[in-house]
């Protein structure tokens, strides 16, 4: 327990150390008039060191130990364990073909992950202090260490948001298609280029109205029977266990709780509905609201099938990793206003940074069935 908390404490601190340095990097030029290039040495850094620690893991992510056999099958001549995207499927035949440690592809694409969230906000680097460790002590670290192929489609929708707002069709067709390389699901998130763009969480009252409403319809039964209806639909976007096996699944029910965890889930994205008007505000010249929209809708779908299967909530992750951002500016604003706003900024951060050590914790001491306590490769690999 001690070594995750040190290894993901330093990783958080070197990511914020480095966003902040990117940040006042982009600062300075701007009162110069002279534009920021993406890759910058702190940029590149952030990036390699989060695809180091990434890298050089061992079972942290519940599907981690899958995706490492699948790997080491194919560098030792074999074939997959399961059936994979062509995208995914060529990264990963050609560095196991080409006998590449699997820390080093587990690093790539953990890379990719990154990559893209930082990509999607170089214009906005004041957000990158906050982003980095949103995503580490979040929900989204142990999510991405978990569904990789799907979370790295997540992180290009989230870069390709801006090709909607500056109605660039084709790029953002292009992102998508490239995206459900990797996860066949992603090609669904064309749908949202032709969504209009307007404020649909407009009044805040009536969107907490709308989050008690959807915890109320989570903890009902009535509308459940109807979901055998979507496997064909599942089936189509990748998931073809879950279509197979959606009965089972419905009769599955998983019962969720709300302890520490769920309730930090729960209270994050509640913040950032209270302070919205402020945020909308603030940050009008940026594609906050697209990312608010996004990041609610999937708060609400993911508090209606909460107490569902977790097949059923894996393609709201596509949403909810929007919850990032948002409580990336969230922090952004209560630190600008640090004088008359210290207490909450101090509470939003004790809230947005707790799901991780709160899991570290929770996990402890279940051996194998422990995903989150950070261990090394090489403690295990000659075992």
């Amino acid at each position: 327990m001690l070594q995750s908390f040190f290894v993901y404490i330093t990783l958080g601190l070197i990511l914020y150390s480095l966003g902040y340095l990117a940040h006042v990097r982009q600062k300075n030029n701007l009162l110069l008039n002279k534009k920021t290039p993406f890759w910058t040495w702190e940029v590149a850094l952030a990036l390699l060191v989060f695809a180091f620690v990434a890298g050089v893991r061992w079972n942290v992510g519940v599907d981690h130990q899958h995706y490492l056999a699948n790997y080491l099958n194919y560098q030792f001549g074999g074939e997959g364990i399961f059936d994979k995207e062509i995208g995914f499927e060529y990264i990963t035949q050609l560095m196991a073909r080409n006998n590449v440690h699997f820390s080093i592809y587990f690093g790539f694409l953990a890379f990719l992950q990154l990559f893209f969230i930082y990509r999607a906000f170089k214009d906005q680097r004041y957000l990158y202090p906050f982003l980095g460790i949103v995503i580490l002590f979040g929900p989204e670290f142990l999510s991405w260490m978990n569904g990789i192929r799907q979370m790295l489609a997540a992180t290009m929708f989230v870069f390709a948001i801006q090709f909607i707002q500056k109605r660039q069709l084709w790029k953002y067709v292009g992102t998508i298609v490239l995206a459900s390389l990797f996860h066949t699901s992603a090609i669904v998130l064309l749908v949202f280029y032709f969504i209009p763009q307007k404020d649909y969480f407009k009044h805040r009252t009536l969107t907490i109205g709308l989050v008690i409403a959807s915890f109320l319809l989570g903890n009902m039964s009535f509308w459940v029977e109807y979901l055998t209806q979507f496997s064909y639909l599942l089936g189509y976007l990748g998931y073809d266990w879950y279509s197979e096996n959606i009965e089972l699944l419905i009769d599955n029910e998983e019962i969720r709780n709300i302890g520490p965890r769920r309730l930090s889930m729960i209270l994050t994205p509640l913040l950032v509905i209270w302070y919205s008007p402020k945020l909308k505000s603030t940050f009008k010249n940026t594609n906050f609201l697209p990312y608010y929209n996004i990041g609610i809708f999937g708060f609400l779908l993911y508090n209606v099938f909460a107490n569902m299967n977790h097949g059923f909530i894996r393609p709201i992750t596509y949403l909810t990793i929007f919850i990032v951002p948002i409580t990336a500016y969230l922090l952004v604003y209560l630190r600008r206003h640090l004088s008359r706003m210290y207490v909450m900024f101090i509470i939003t951060l004790f809230i947005a940074l707790s799901y991780t050590p709160l899991s570290i914790i929770a996990d402890y001491g279940k051996g194998n069935l422990d995903f989150s306590n950070y261990q090394f490769y090489w403690y295990h690999i000659n075992k």
